[in-house]
């Protein structure tokens, strides 16, 4: 296990490649001086860039097998098409979020590059938790959506307060509700931070997964295979640091939590 100790504190500000989360300018700084929202963003590049065949070949196929019943399947009568995208995009999704996780702990332990066998190994392993990831989104997601609808702020507060389940119950092999749970201890503190990486990447996704499918439609005028296209290639090129996103923004506060109570920060 890798740690970052108390003395040099500067250390917890190290990410997963040894360069600094960000700046220590105290304007950027929602937690402390150990972690920003600059910072996170550029860490979930950071791992894109070291390893852009795991975390974009995947995103590639499970992207175009997530909505392809909607696009491919409107015949089926009784709006079963829908109920088929929910469930297979549902799934499809998560099991990305819960991979990305797994790319970031093999990005904190330095593994210089992972194998299609290691993609293979680690989608199986994010295999195991998607079902309870995906019973957690429907308070996660489907709650603050409805809220919304009413009025925006409750939503948003919602939305951010338990962005943090996924990797949560990735990590920590909680159950859904006690993911919410711990989601809403660890944003409590970090609610900005959490705002403006996690529930930004959020809204980030869906805006421009909708958007991708406008323009294919637009260019091809099909609404089955040209949205599908759009959408795809959309997605494969957010989820990817949508998902990791998140998944250092809970790695950073979990760290920052363990540090404060321990001296140590635990980073594999």
């Amino acid at each position: 296990m890798l740690v970052c100790m108390k003395q040099p504190k500067a250390d917890c500000s190290k990410g997963f490649f040894g360069q600094p989360i960000g700046g220590r300018h105290k304007k950027e700084v929602y937690v402390d001086e150990r972690i920003t929202i600059s910072g996170v963003w550029r860490e979930a590049l950071t791992i894109i860039w070291r390893y852009p065949l795991a975390t974009l070949a995947p995103a590639v196929v499970l992207a175009a097998l997530g909505d392809a019943p909607y696009y491919f399947h409107k015949d089926l009568g009784l709006g079963w098409e829908q109920i088929l995208t929910f469930v297979t995009s549902a799934f499809t999704y998560y099991l990305y979020v819960a991979y990305a996780e797994e790319v970031a702990v093999e990005a904190e332990r330095g593994v210089s590059s992972i194998t299609l066998r290691g993609v293979l190994r680690q989608l199986r392993q994010a295999a195991l938790v998607v079902i309870p990831v995906i019973v957690a989104s429907v308070a996660a997601i489907t709650v603050p959506t409805a809220a919304m609808g009413l009025m925006v702020l409750p939503g948003v507060w919602l939305l951010t307060r338990w962005s943090l389940f996924a990797p949560v119950i990735s990590r920590e092999r909680l159950r859904p509700v006690e993911a919410l749970k711990r989601s809403n201890g660890l944003v409590r503190d970090s609610f900005a931070l959490v705002f403006l990486t996690a529930t930004l990447a959020f809204i980030l996704e869906e805006a421009i997964i909708h958007a991708g499918a406008s323009v294919g439609l637009l260019i091809s005028d099909s609404d089955t295979w040209g949205e599908w296209a759009g959408g795809t290639i959309a997605a494969s090129l957010i989820t990817p640091l949508a998902a990791l996103a998140t998944s250092v923004t809970y790695q950073r506060l979990t760290c920052i939590e363990t540090f404060e109570s321990t001296n140590l920060c635990p980073l594999g």
